[in-house]
């Protein structure tokens, strides 16, 4: 074992390392029981001290996440030296040789992100908070109950958005967006502040189409093609006359027809329908349909 290694985040230190697969000799491991993972303050007296016994049978204080096992110090003071070493163990008691030395001098994390905001779009979430001095950020998204180790984006983000796209309308997401300071080229990872969001379909339907009118009994018949759409609630039917363009049902409705009991006093009258979502967007016009309700006196 020799990448035994830590990073700053969510204001306390994880360490990770990977689970050997192979013996030194090159045969494969098939009884690894646990690791012994022992650390030393580097500006105190005294040498190596337990800090955690991980059984692989154990079924928490650790997770593992791409072959690689992980597990978190919060017990750790600012300007103080610390140094971890990770002792493999198998199932007869037999312990491998040490990893490599890590070491840390812990600072301060950064303080979590102020007005951090969530606001939702079409399929997406966009993030928004306010930037202080030279700080970075990272955003994470939790999956159900599942702590989030890696952040959405590949890098730091130096502005104060990011927009989490291709997700499910109407589904709830939960976020945390935490500041992130680069002295040395070490990252320190604060604590972050949590938000949630919802995206919402804000995309119209396809217009109907082939409006048909027809006069009928001191009536206006009126037919038409249903939009494709999967997702549609129903239909707004509007009449245009002198009087301006007025809609004729208070709800959308669900038939691909409409009978208009009032034909008015006005010569010309014309129709055109729009098709409903059921998240409300409403689609353009269908191609407007004319028709003569008297005909011209001489």
């Amino acid at each position: 074992m020799a990448d035994l290694t830590g990073e700053a985040k969510d204001g306390v230190l994880f360490l990770s390392f990977s689970i050997p697969s192979r013996n030194q000799d090159g045969s494969p491991v098939t009884n690894l029981a646990g690791f012994k993972i022992q650390k030393v303050c580097g500006t105190c007296i005294g040498g190596f001290e337990p800090f955690k016994d991980i059984r692989l049978t154990d079924t928490h204080g650790y997770t593992i996440v791409g072959g690689k096992l992980w597990v978190y110090d919060n017990d750790l003071r600012p300007g103080f030296e610390y140094v971890y070493r990770v002792i493999p163990y198998l199932e007869t008691g037999v312990y491998s040789d040490p990893s490599n030395l890590y070491a840390i001098k812990w600072q301060t994390p950064p303080d979590a992100p102020r007005d951090v905001k969530a606001t939702p779009e079409d399929g997406a979430v966009q993030l928004t908070w306010t930037a202080q001095g030279d700080r970075l950020y990272n955003v994470y998204r939790f999956e159900g109950d599942t702590y989030p180790l890696f952040p959405l984006n590949d890098k730091p983000l130096p502005p104060d958005t990011f927009t989490d796209r291709g997700l499910q309308n109407g589904r709830t997401y939960r976020y945390e967006v935490r500041a992130v300071i680069v002295d040395g080229g070490i990252r320190r990872e604060g604590e972050g502040a949590v938000v949630s969001a919802s995206p919402v379909d804000k995309t119209p339907p396809s217009p109907p189409k082939q409006l048909t009118v027809e006069k009928m009994d001191g009536a206006v018949a009126l037919t038409w093609t249903p939009s494709p759409d999967i997702d549609i609630l129903g239909y707004n039917v509007y009449r245009t006359d002198n009087g301006g363009t007025v809609k004729l049902n208070p709800q959308p409705i669900k038939e691909t027809t409409f009978v208009d009991p009032r034909r008015g006093e006005h010569r010309y009258v014309s129709y055109f329908v729009t098709a409903v979502d059921n998240s409300g967007n409403e689609s353009e016009s269908s191609r407007e349909a004319v028709i003569i309700l008297k005909e011209k006196e001489y």
